[in-house]
């Protein structure tokens, strides 16, 4: 298996490169390897944030010289920012993502949290490809500034590219699970010491059993193949 061919101008090194980027996805070893076994492109992408440690240290040995930040889509890292600015500059954001009941408590939070945010959304759930398309369609006719994607490895890198395919004109990123994790919490999932030790893996899988195989499989096998294709990133 040959791994996707990353540039280190594609890799987010920092806040500051996040914030100046449009269509932003965020990659840690079981996503990486996912989007490697399917057909999904990260082309489209201006920035790939690098959302875990042990990747973080394995591209900067890769990359030598280089200084890599640890940026995820939650409230430990660039979360907040995005809502801040959001309220600040009084833009309009959507977000699509997990089940009908997680979405609108996620929102709730949000619009709680962040005192006058203009924010919409719905649950990452389809009938079909055509329900899809004629959202994504009804998304990119609305305007909205931003839109959060949190629908899983492959499937919200796919679903940004389509919406790029419907000449949306604003800020698109992937958030994996920080709506259902947000919903589940009532705000941040994380609790700070957690956070601070770099934990959170442990933390996951202790408040979501179901990804512990991730973490003791997919894990091993994806630093496996990086390891062995060290070539799929560029200088």
């Amino acid at each position: 298996m040959r791994l996707k061919v990353i540039t280190l101008n594609q890799i987010c090194k920092d806040t500051d490169e996040f914030l100046e980027a449009r269509v932003v996805t965020f990659l840690n070893p079981y996503s990486y390897l996912k989007i490697t076994e399917s057909k999904v492109s990260l082309d489209n992408f201006d920035k790939i944030c690098i959302d875990g440690v042990a990747l973080k240290i394995f591209l900067e040995l890769v990359f030598r010289q280089t200084k890599i930040e640890r940026i995820s889509f939650d409230f430990t890292s660039i979360a907040g920012i995005v809502f801040d600015n959001a309220v600040a500059n009084q833009e309009r954001g959507f977000v699509i993502g997990s089940d009908p009941e997680s979405n609108l408590s996620f929102l709730s939070t949000i619009r709680k949290s962040y005192e006058g945010i203009d924010i919409d959304g719905r649950s990452g759930f389809f009938e079909n490809e055509t329900e899809l398309a004629n959202e994504l369609s009804s998304i990119s006719d609305s305007q909205y500034d931003f839109i959060i994607i949190g629908m899983g490895a492959v499937k919200q890198e796919q679903v940004a590219n389509n919406l790029l395919e419907t000449g949306f004109k604003g800020r698109i990123y992937t958030c994996g699970g920080f709506i259902h994790q947000t919903a589940m919490s009532g705000g941040e999932y994380y609790p700070m010491w957690i956070d601070k030790l770099n934990l959170r893996f442990a933390y996951r899988m202790f408040k979501e059993p179901t990804t512990i195989l991730r973490y003791i499989i997919d894990y091993p096998k994806a630093f496996y193949l990086l390891t062995r294709n060290k070539a799929a990133f560029k200088h």
